[in-house]
């Protein structure tokens, strides 16, 4: 009725109601409002802008045909692809007792047909998640019906047309797919605390659910070129998707043609041929493998024609299933805001159930999913009973759209937790049911998913969400479920279900489901349990695990006596994971943590240990020269275990107060060392942390410099013109930096370097005139102390002068070269970085403390809190004690290990001396390698300098006597190809051997190919003698490489 028809009582105002429980997140609306406002305003006839259709070529025939398919003889056959595609034997156990349960009766009492139901059904939305849909999944007029229904009050009188909202825009056919409202079925289910909410697919433009995957196939299929412009579109189809498939290919330019079988109703039929397309019709109840069943006839057009169809092959094809899990699933989670416990739908393809409970599980794997089926269809079998796919038998059944006589390779089984099997009558008796009730035409097998919904309601807990989805109107079968004689000839009733029949279902869970609840009722009880007692477990538990911390002490310190003494393997055995899986199995302590497993007693927690120490590197050994760190100091190991033992986040003073106190001390003592060298008691102005590692220190240092250059970008994002400048031979986290704070791997520029690997001022600044040209921000240059590879220290001067002139920040990573700053002799290397507005270094690399300590710091007091607070209420209170004495609001992170408590210990310990000594030690034993590489290149030729000490570094070539003489001034490209395969070669032999473990490396801008890259650090256990053996043994052990 038209709202402005005289007499008209009704009228469009909403009537917003809530129901369940309190604070329900689910808003509802009157269904009476929605018809009246979805359908008696004439929905207008969205069109395609002029624009695009020109760009449209639209091809339809002279006339649409509709054929019959007549029997082909028997010595016809079809060869090609099978007819149906399964996903291979699947086989379930039998059910268990319990698993089937037939002829299920109701919980609760059902209202009666007869009886006055207290409110209709309602049409849901939940307004954050409808407000989240992109304009592709929440038609606008849908979208502009559903707000007005939901804002205005129930006073207001005013009637809602589609053109009232200013707002409003023309939309394509396309953009009326998906996004459909969502109804309270709740008067339909057995449990009054049981919600059974449905989607109106029938909504979507050609009436039913699959406009989603009739879209996305075909848009899938052009994007991969499987069809092109020219193409004529088959679908076998029991229906609906042949009708979306010709709605699709009327808008795409698309001849379509379209195979159903005789059980399909005449409306159905109609629509499919009324796009201008050509309809078949093939015998219904035939076998499978008949060359008359519908997919056959598919098969067979495309295998005889294939350039010029495309066979969709919806049964078979991926894009299915994937269209219901990228767009029905988030719908249903939006809409009813994470509350859906349950999911039920029939299956054909089995897309819709695969897809939509995919998606489902993966936000919440507690929903559960389940499949209706008609009784006469194979998914029942195959699921309940293991029948495989092979050998699944159909029978017959009348409701359209559901059910299968194969099992399609859509079907996912192991989305699916459980079956309700029901009859023809159950799905045509509750159609009519809410045709009278609720003013709703649904098709038969919406009929069947409300049933199977009606039935899973009675036998759900109190507060469970089910929903369903109404995959097609009943305006489709008027000729049948909605024609009294056609239901007569079938033998079925025009009334109602009666309260027996309305639970009258087959309910079956899989047997891991029902262990599932049975396994989360024990849980609740041992949950329950574990809050008895004193104590959660036993105090003699806890005397023996003491104990054991008292033995393994002395354990720990013989390990790292043997490590340092040189006299052990390096590494106890070269193995690959699964090797080690093995070493560990057989050693009793299992590498993986099985699910469910028993706790393993004391003596099998020692043997985990020792096999963890027997076959781990041993990077405190001398010879362990592989990377940036080695070695452990033992006060700082203490100081490890202690900080370990306190187990305090350093984050705020009142949980953390000494290790708090003791962080600032060491930024203060990191700040004189750094700008104020020699001027005992003075501390110049600094911020800084102690950070995990030093990837994270030159991050840190980009977020300040950030927030100097737009300071708005902390609450809008940065403008998209900053851009940074690193050395080429920096470390690869500026990089990493750049990509995480969403600047772009490509705004961090790359400068060149000298001959040495250290950066050229002059480049740099070529580099920032060129972005400042192409209309970048230059705001940050971050330069190297004692670079990873080559050990190469930065014109500092030279950089902190182009910094100077175009206002940049500038930054020093001296994460392996910054201990140079201990040491009088070595400082020398980083003149000019006092000038930078940032440094880092980690003391857990050339000094040798425990991995790991990383400290940053600035001469921009208060910069870090301004650049990362947040002010994090429950943490950081302005009103409680020494509240100006917290850290934790200058960092990125929440969780702050006492990472300061190591390098504090150990420099009370060693003091400025004994780590200037160490750093001295480093940087001498490094020349001493050059000095022995260059005396073997002299005499013999076996190892080459590939690169001078520099740092604590030295890079070599090993050369085999028969590359020998190797001059990397003359060598042809194919002796450098062949030196190349030495390091990797030799490197294995030695880690075989358990010898001295070495990186090595190319570097492609210089021409050097792989080369042995030799650092030193915490050299405190190495010697010149150590190094001259190990050199000759590698040339023992390369010598016929």
């Amino acid at each position: 009725r038209h709202p402005s028809a005289p007499g008209d009582a009704h009228t469009t105002r909403a009537r917003p109601r809530t129901e369940g429980t309190s604070g329900s997140r689910i808003h509802q609306l009157s269904l009476h409002d929605y018809h009246h406002a979805l359908y008696a305003h004439h929905r207008p006839a969205h069109t395609m802008p002029a624009a695009t259709l020109n760009n449209v070529s639209i091809r339809l025939p002279t006339h649409a045909s509709l054929r019959v398919c007549q029997q082909i003889p028997a010595s016809g056959t079809l060869s090609g692809r099978a007819a149906v595609r399964g996903r291979g034997v699947v086989v379930l156990k039998s059910a268990t007792l319990g698993g089937v349960n037939r002829n299920v009766r109701a919980r609760s009492r059902v209202v009666p047909r007869a009886q006055a139901r207290a409110e209709p059904p309602r049409a849901v939305k939940q307004d954050a998640a409808i407000a989240d849909m992109a304009p592709t999944q929440l038609p606008i007029e849908q979208k502009q019906i559903l707000q007005a229904l939901t804002t205005k009050s129930s006073d207001e009188q005013e009637d809602f047309t589609a053109g009232s909202d200013p707002n409003a825009s023309p939309v394509s056919p396309q953009q009326l797919i998906g996004g459909t409202p969502i109804l309270d079925l709740s008067a339909y289910s057995l449990n009054p605390n049981v919600k059974i909410l449905a989607k109106t697919e029938y909504l979507n433009p050609s009436g039913s659910i699959k406009d989603r995957i009739a879209q996305h196939m075909i848009a899938n299929a052009e994007r991969t070129g499987r069809l092109r412009p020219g193409m004529t579109v088959v679908a076998a189809t029991s229906g609906n998707t042949g009708s979306a498939i010709a709605m699709t290919c009327a808008l795409r330019g698309y001849e379509y043609i379209v195979i159903t079988n005789e059980k399909t109703s005449k409306e159905k039929v109609d629509s499919m041929r009324a796009y201008g397309g050509e309809v078949m019709i093939s015998p219904s109840g035939v076998a499978p493998d008949d060359p008359l069943h519908y997919q056959n006839i598919e098969n067979r057009l495309c295998e005889e024609n294939p350039e010029t169809y495309y066979g969709v092959d919806q049964y078979n094809n991926p894009f299915n299933a994937e269209a219901y899990e990228a767009t029905l699933g988030p719908e249903i989670w939006k809409q009813t805001a994470g509350e859906v416990t349950h999911f039920i739908a029939g299956g054909s393809t089995g897309g819709t159930v695969s897809g939509t409970g995919r998606y489902l599980k993966s936000q919440n794997p507690k929903i559960r999913v389940l499949m209706a089926d008609p009784r006469g269809s194979v998914f029942w079998d195959h699921v309940v009973n293991g029948v495989a796919a092979e050998d699944v038998k159909g029978g017959s059944w009348e409701t359209e759209g559901v059910g299968k006589d194969s099992i399609p390779g859509c079907f996912d089984i192991n989305v699916v937790d459980g079956m309700v099997r029901a009859t023809d009558e159950h799905a045509f008796r509750t159609c009519r049911e809410v045709a009278a009730n609720d003013g709703l035409l649904i098709g038969g097998s919406s009929g069947l998913n409300l049933h199977a919904a009606r039935v899973l309601s009675g036998q759900v807990e109190d507060g469970a969400t089910i929903v369903t989805v109404l995959p097609d109107s009943g305006i489709k079968y008027l000729s049948k479920i909605y024609n009294d004689d056609w239901l007569s000839e079938m033998g079925v009733k025009t009334t109602a279900l009666c309260e027996e029949g309305q639970a009258c279902g087959d309910l079956y869970w899989k047997p891991a489901i029902l262990d599932q609840d049975s396994a989360g009722n024990a849980a609740v009880a041992k949950a329950n349990a574990a809050t008895e007692g004193s104590d959660l477990w036993p105090e003699e538990q806890l005397d023996t695990e003491l104990a054991y911390l008292l033995e393994l002490a002395p354990q720990l310190a013989d390990y790292h006596k043997a490590s340092v003494s040189g006299k052990e393997r390096v590494h106890s055995r070269l193995q690959s994971p699964a090797e080690l899986a093995a070493t560990f199995l057989e050693a009793g302590a299992e590498l993986e943590l099985k699910q469910g497993a028993d706790p393993v007693d004391m003596d099998g927690i020692k043997r985990a240990v020792h096999a963890v120490m027997d076959n781990s590197v041993r990077s405190s050994h001398p010879l362990f020269l592989n990377q940036l760190y080695s070695g452990i100091d033992p006060v700082a190991l203490a100081a490890e275990w202690l900080a370990s033992t306190l187990n305090a986040n350093v984050h705020t003073f009142e949980v953390a107060p000494v290790l708090t106190e003791i962080e600032k001390a060491v930024l203060a003592k990191t700040a004189r060392m750094w700008l104020a060298p020699g001027l005992s008691g003075t501390t110049p102005s600094h911020d800084g942390l102690i950070v995990p590692g030093g990837s994270l220190a030159n991050m840190y240092s980009m977020i300040v410099a950030r927030d100097k250059a737009e300071p708005e970008a902390r609450n809008k994002g940065h403008s998209g013109k900053l851009v940074a400048f690193c050395s080429e031979q920096s470390h690869y986290s500026y990089r990493k930096a750049a990509m995480v704070m969403g600047l772009g791997m490509d705004n961090m520029i790359k400068v060149a370097c000298d001959e040495n690997g250290a950066m050229i001022a002059a480049e740099l600044e070529k580099e920032v005139e060129a972005a400042k040209a192409r209309g970048m921000t230059p705001f940050y240059a971050g330069t190297t102390a004692g670079s990873t590879v080559l050990g190469a220290f930065d014109d500092f001067h030279g950089a902190a002068d182009v910094c100077q002139r175009h206002d940049m920040w500038m930054h020093v990573d001296g994460a392996w070269g910054g201990a140079a700053a201990l040491s009088q002799a070595q400082r020398k290397f980083l003149d000019g970085f006092e000038r930078a507005d940032s440094f880092c270094w980690n003391p857990h690399k050339m000094l040798g403390l425990p991995l790991q300590c990383s400290i940053f710091v600035t001469r921009h007091e208060g910069s870090l809190s301004k650049a990362n607070g947040v002010q994090a209420d429950y943490l950081f209170q302005p009103d409680k004690n020494n509240a100006g004495a917290d850290l934790g609001d200058r960092s990125i992170q929440c969780g702050r290990k006492a990472d300061a408590l190591k390098i504090w210990l150990s420099w009370k310990a060693r003091g400025d001396d004994g780590f200037g000594a160490l750093v001295d030690r480093a940087f001498g034993l490094a020349k001493t390698v050059e000095g022995f590489v260059r005396e073997k290149q002299e005499t013999d030729g076996s190892f080459v300098l590939a690169a001078h000490a520099q740092c604590a570094n030295v890079g070599f070539w090993y050369v085999p006597p028969r590359l020998r003489p190797f001059d990397p001034k003359t060598a042809t490209p194919t002796q450098f190809a062949e030196i190349g395969f030495v390091a990797p070669k030799l490197k294995d032999r030695m880690q075989r051997a358990g010898d001295a473990m070495i990186g090595f490396q190319p570097i492609d801008s210089m021409n050097k190919p792989n080369f042995f890259r030799l650092v030193l650090p915490n050299p405190r256990h190495l010697s010149k003698d150590n190094l001259r053996n190990m050199l000759d043994r590698m040339d023992e052990l390369g010598k016929d490489l």
